[in-house]
């Protein structure tokens, strides 16, 4: 089997988008799979007008990328365990992705960013399934599920199929505008969300593939300020707290692996 794992940049890479690139570098080899680093590839910029955001989905693109069996797409925010398994080892379908469990209780009770919440979740999926004729999946309380494109693994027949059966980037990105939706769910989160549950016979791989570590915002800040999405193995940890991408190595290291209280006081 032939194996690649891959990240993008745009622009200066940051501290911690080096210290992903060497962890991923030293994981790829022990492994056996190859890594590839695009920094500024303007690839997807090319073919839709939201500068960088697409970037992550340039094996949609670029026909380099099919000569592999098995392409993981990873963001460069995302850190490994020392004792990690070989990601290729586990068994998906056309793709395989991780949920953001908190996700749905969160956007319940605050509004993130400014216009990420349950109401505008819920109108997004009623465009999908306007324009698309799909129904979104929901959790076992009844929120949509959210699927975070921070790490997604792609089968060569996956890959082909995006390729085959997802509309272009552009034509979605220009659907949800007309909708009246704001710019989060008109870029590539929502946009892979909407395409490969409408197109692809996809895995929800165990969340310690890809377990996010963030502030919270609102009522839920009063009882956890810091969501830790770590379960009992984390493998993959997605570091999205604020100014993270210029922490040193060893504060990224003591977050990705320690307890919050061992590592909160630290915290520029």
């Amino acid at each position: 089997m032939k194996n690649l794992i891959y990240q993008v940049w745009c622009g200066e890479l940051r501290p911690a988008c080096k210290h992903s690139e060497k962890q991923f570098r030293e994981y790829a080899k022990r492994i056996g799979a190859d890594y590839r680093l695009d920094l500024d590839p303007n690839i997807a910029g090319k073919v839709c007008d939201v500068p960088m955001y697409f970037e992550w989905l340039n094996p949609m693109i670029d026909d380099s990328f099919l000569e592999y069996d098995n392409v993981l797409v990873v963001d460069m925010d995302i850190f490994i365990t020392p004792d990690a398994p070989n990601v290729f080892d586990e068994p998906i379908k056309d793709v395989g992705i991780c949920t953001e469990p908190f996700q749905g209780k969160y956007r319940e009770s605050t509004t993130i960013g400014g216009h990420i919440n349950k109401t505008n979740d819920e109108r997004w999926s009623r465009v999908v399934l306007d324009k698309y004729g799909s129904t979104m999946p929901r959790d076992k309380d009844g929120h949509l599920k959210v699927y975070n494109a921070g790490m997604v693994l792609f089968t060569n027949k996956g890959l082909k199929l995006c390729r085959e059966k997802f509309v272009p980037f552009q034509d979605y990105i220009n659907d949800m505008r007309n909708s009246g939706l704001g710019r989060f769910y008109t870029v590539d989160q929502n946009y892979f969300h909407a395409m490969m549950c409408t197109h692809l016979d996809y895995t929800e791989m165990d969340n310690d593939w890809n377990c996010y570590i963030h502030y919270t915002r609102g009522a839920l800040a009063i009882v956890e300020p810091i969501h830790d999405g770590r379960g009992s193995r984390p493998k993959f940890v997605h570091i999205q707290l604020s100014k993270a991408d210029f922490f040193e190595d060893d504060l990224l290291d003591k977050i990705t692996n320690d307890s919050v209280l061992s590592w909160k006081n630290l915290l520029p």
